[in-house]
């Protein structure tokens, strides 16, 4: 498994993707999907992550970076805090239950999810303004 992961981020490397990695005691994580080709770099990996996080906005759904996200597990203990993440993040955790939250232009949002160690699960967490369909009244 470990020469499988660096041969993952090596070809990230090698195509010059702005891939993000790191492994920690409770879980493992890559962040990216900015751009056609990492997006399809990050859908051949998909099934390694048992948590696949995509983020998104407005009428068309167009992808959302810079997105703080924090994963608690069933107890309400932090398994994961990124200050800057998205549009896709994938994680892999133990079978469990957790919560993802995440904000994005001061709105926040989470979601529950299972993952029982055999199937991967996809969550979007999709706010329905872009900043650009806000009207604002005069003066602000």
């Amino acid at each position: 498994m470990k020469l499988q992961k660096s041969f993952l981020l090596a070809a990230a490397l090698v195509m010059g993707l702005p891939l993000a990695h790191a492994e920690g005691n409770t879980c493992s994580y890559v962040n990216g999907g900015i751009g056609a080709d990492d997006q399809a770099m990050m859908q051949r990996i998909a099934k390694e992550f048992p948590l696949r996080l995509e983020f998104s906005q407005g009428d068309k759904g167009a992808f959302v970076a810079d997105v703080p996200v924090t994963i608690t597990d069933e107890h309400g203990k932090v398994v994961l805090n990124l200050s800057n993440v998205g549009p896709m993040l994938y994680v892999r955790l133990a079978k469990g239950k957790y919560t993802v939250k995440a904000t994005h232009n001061g709105v926040a949002q989470s979601s529950k999810v299972t993952l029982d160690g055999k199937t991967g699960k996809r969550v979007v967490l999709h706010w329905d303004h872009a900043p650009e369909d806000i009207v604002r009244e005069k003066g602000e």
